[in-house]
C-alpha cells in the first residue's frame, strides 16, 4: 500500500519550501512506494539512488513491469533470474549496458515512437491497459519560486512526470541548471523528494583505480587518457563508469569506454561524408544531428563551417555544436518555428562546459519529445534536414539503424524515424541518412536485400538521401531499379560488381 497521505501532496502550496520537507524521504522509503504489478518507467539518464534501492527488493515483488532506456545501472534485472520479480522492457534506446541483457533475453524491447509513447499512455494501449503507476527521475534543487530543472537531459521526462500516478524525484545538486523552454517541475507536482546527489570522482581517483586494476602499463597510461578526458567532458557519466567499468578495465580496450562517452576521434571517412553532406544543405536550413558515428562527429569535422543562418531543431545536441551557436551560424533566423531559438529535447553529447554555457540562455529551448519528436511539428520548419547514421540500407531503400546483418538488435532508434519523417515532409525538406560503405569486419553495408529478420526502422517509401564515403544516393520518387543503381555506385569499389549481379536478378528481366 502506498502512503496514505500521498493524495495531499499532488496540490499547490504557497509553502512550497514545507512542502518539500514534507516529502523529503530517503531512498529506501521512496522505493516502498512500488508494489508488485505496478508499471515503473526509469527515464534516459536516469537516476540511481532510489532504482538501486528498488532492486534491493526484488525477493518482496511479483510482476513490476519496469520500463527502462539506455540504462547505466543495472540493480540486478538485467540478469538472469529475477523474470518473476520484474519484467523489462527496453523502449527507444538499449544502450551498450541494455544489449547483452536483450541478447540473453532477459529485456524485451519496446519498439514506438518517441513522440507517440504519451498517446499510448492517455489511451490505456500499454501492456495491461494502464498507464506508468510510478514514474523515478533526477531533478535539480528547486529555485526560489519552488521549480525544479531537469536538467541537461529531459528527453521524456516532462510527460512521463504529468501521466505518472507517482512521481519520486532525486535531486542531484550537481545539476546544472536552469534550462529555458518547458523543463520545469514544481515542487507540488513530485510526490517523494530523495536527496541523492550525483557522484563526482577526481582525476587522482581514476589514476588510482587504473593503477590498481589494471596490469599492462601501456593499457594503464591509454586508460588514465581516456578516463580523464571523459572526466572533463562528462563527469556525471564518468563517475557512473568509474563505478562500473573498475573490474572490467584489464578485459576491455579503452577504445571502448571512448566510444561509449562519443569521444572517440572521427574516423579517416568521417570528413569526406562531410563533404557530400555539404552538398545538400543551404544557408538558411533547420539542422537536426543524430546520435552514432557518423554524424556526431560532423560539427568537428567542419561541415557548417561557412554557411549562414542555420536554426536548430533537434533531439540533442553534439559535440561542437554549441560553439557554432556561438560563432552566430547557427542563429535560426530563417526558421519558420521558434525563429531565433535552438530546440532541444536533450543536449547530450554536448559536453559538460557546454551544459553549463546553455544553461539560462536565452538562445537555447528545451522541451519534450512529445513535442520535439512529433513529425507534425518537424515538419512546420521548412527547409528542414534531418541527418542520421544508419547501419545498412538494401537496394529497395530499405533502412535500419537498428540491426546489423540479421535480426540482432544493436540498438533502438531513438527519435531517427521521427525526425526522418517530420524532414521528408516539411516543405523543402530533406532526410539524409550516413554509414560507412564497409561494417567492420569488411562486409558490405549495402546489401542486395534486407536478410532474414532485419528489423526495418524505415520503410523504403520514406527513403530520401543516402551518404557514403564514396559519394549521394537520391531515392526519393524512384523505382526500385533506379535505386539500385543509385546505391551501387555508392557502395564500396570492391562490392559493387556483387551487387550488381544481385541487382540484375531481382530487377532486370
Amino acid at each position: 500500500m502506498r502512503f496514505p497521505h500521498i493524495t495531499e501532496y499532488r496540490q499547490y502550496r504557497k509553502d512550497w519550501k514545507e512542502d518539500y520537507k514534507r516529502k523529503l524521504v530517503s531512498a529506501e522509503e521512496a522505493a516502498k512506494v512500488v508494489k508488485s504489478g505496478d508499471r515503473v518507467a526509469l527515464p534516459f539518464a536516469h537516476s540511481t539512488a532510489v532504482p538501486a534501492a528498488l532492486g534491493k527488493r526484488k525477493d518482496e515483488l511479483r510482476n513490476v513491469y519496469l520500463e527502462i532506456n539506455a540504462p547505466s545501472l543495472d540493480p540486478g534485472w538485467l540478469q538472469p533470474g529475477c523474470e518473476e520479480n520484474f519484467f523489462v522492457g527496453a523502449i527507444h534506446f538499449l544502450g551498450a549496458m541494455g544489449r547483452p541483457s536483450h541478447d540473453a533475453k532477459v529485456c524485451s524491447f519496446i519498439p514506438c515512437l518517441m513522440s507517440l509513447r504519451p498517446k499510448l499512455c492517455d489511451e490505456e494501449r500499454m501492456h495491461g491497459g494502464r498507464g506508468i503507476d510510478v514514474f523515478i527521475t533526477a531533478v535539480s534543487p528547486p529555485d526560489k519560486h519552488g521549480f525544479c530543472s531537469f536538467g541537461p537531459h529531459l528527453w521524456n521526462k516532462k510527460s512521463y512526470a504529468k501521466r505518472a500516478k507517482v512521481v519520486i524525484a532525486e535531486v542531484d545538486e550537481n545539476m546544472v541548471y536552469p534550462y529555458r523552454g518547458s523543463n520545469l517541475i514544481h515542487v507540488s507536482e513530485v510526490d517523494y523528494f530523495v536527496e541523492a546527489p550525483t557522484a563526482r570522482v577526481t582525476d587522482e581517483q581514476i589514476k588510482e583505480l587504473i593503477l590498481n586494476t589494471v596490469k599492462d602499463e601501456k593499457k594503464q597510461q591509454e586508460w588514465i587518457v581516456s578516463m580523464t578526458k571523459a572526466n572533463k567532458h562528462e563527469p556525471e557519466y564518468t563517475a557512473r563508469g568509474y563505478n562500473l567499468m573498475g573490474p572490467l578495465m584489464d578485459i576491455l580496450s579503452p577504445d571502448f569506454f571512448t566510444a561509449v562517452m562519443g569521444m572517440e576521434d572521427p574516423y579517416p571517412e568521417a570528413e569526406v561524408m562531410a563533404g557530400y553532406v555539404r552538398e545538400l544543405i543551404k544557408d538558411g536550413d533547420t539542422i537536426e544531428i543524430g546520435a552514432g558515428r557518423p554524424t556526431t562527429w560532423l560539427p568537428r569535422v567542419g561541415l557548417f563551417d561557412g554557411y549562414e543562418d542555420l536554426g536548430i531543431h533537434s533531439e540533442m545536441s553534439a559535440w561542437g555544436q554549441p560553439e557554432l551557436i556561438r560563432q552566430g551560424v547557427f542563429n535560426g533566423k530563417r526558421k519558420t518555428l521558434h525563429p531565433g531559438k535552438a530546440i532541444y529535447t536533450a543536449l547530450d553529447g554536448a559536453g559538460w562546459e557546454e551544459y553549463i554555457w546553455m544553461s539560462d540562455n536565452p538562445l537555447i529551448e528545451m522541451y519534450d519529445c512529445e513535442y520535439v519528436h512529433n513529425p507534425t511539428v518537424i515538419a512546420q520548419n521548412e527547409n528542414m534536414v534531418s541527418i542520421n547514421s544508419i547501419l545498412q540500407i538494401d537496394l529497395t531503400g530499405q533502412i535500419t539503424c537498428e540491426s546489423q546483418f540479421g535480426p540482432r538488435l544493436v540498438n533502438g532508434p531513438g527519435g531517427q524515424l521521427d525526425f526522418h519523417l517530420g524532414a521528408f515532409m516539411a516543405k523543402g525538406g530533406r532526410a539524409i541518412s550516413m554509414l560507412r560503405s564497409l561494417a567492420f569486419g569488411g562486409s558490405s553495408t549495402i546489401v542486395p536485400q534486407m536478410p532474414e529478420g532485419s528489423l526495418v526502422t524505415i520503410p523504403r517509401q520514406f527513403a530520401d538521401y543516402v551518404v557514403t564515403e564514396h559519394g549521394i544516393a537520391s531515392l526519393a520518387g524512384k523505382s526500385h531499379k533506379e535505386r539500385a543503381e543509385e546505391l551501387i555506385a555508392i557502395a564500396h569499389p570492391d562490392s559493387r560488381a556483387e551487387l550488381r549481379k544481385e541487382a540484375r536478378k531481382m530487377f532486370w528481366p
